[in-house]
């Protein structure tokens, strides 16, 4: 139903607009968002505007307990760079999924790739082997058992 064509109508500004002119929203009836495009735009201006922050601020301030000045902190302490590859202007926090813990913050491409791995050091020296040309090698214990070479 979504994108049907037909007016709808702005729930801020009233206005009757064509489905176009709403993002999409897949918990809704018509599959769209209540606000226009342009109405979300404003609400998120003004909502930043009050709290002093965006969406991802309160984010990270919700899930990691992080304030935007404590990343920030961090960051400095990492020289500004990322503590993985070494390439400036990290923004991403890394956490323990199991703990919550925020051990840095990395790049966008060094967090993903530790999220890639499950955050499992095993897994990553693993890769570092497979990087290293040290192709593994499994060695048959007994029939369809086999152990990693030390």
């Amino acid at each position: 139903m979504a994108g049907s064509g037909g007016p709808k109508c702005c729930s801020r500004c009233k206005r009757a607009l064509p489905t176009a002119a709403f993002s999409s929203n897949k918990s809704t009836r018509d599959g769209l968002q209540a606000y226009c495009r342009e109405c979300s735009a404003e609400y998120c201006r003004q909502r930043q505007a009050a709290t002093g922050q965006n969406g991802t601020g309160s984010h990270r301030k919700r899930h990691y307990g992080l304030s935007v000045a404590e990343r920030d902190a961090m960051i400095k302490a990492q020289f500004g760079i990322c503590p993985i590859c070494f390439e400036p202007g990290p923004r991403h926090v890394d956490h323990d999924h199991d703990t919550g813990k925020v051990p840095g913050v990395p790049c966008f491409n060094c967090n993903s790739a530790l999220g890639k791995l499950r955050d499992d050091p095993d897994a990553m020296r693993r890769a570092i082997a497979h990087l290293e040309g040290n192709v593994w090698k499994p060695i048959l214990e007994a029939p369809g058992v086999y152990r990693l070479p030390s």
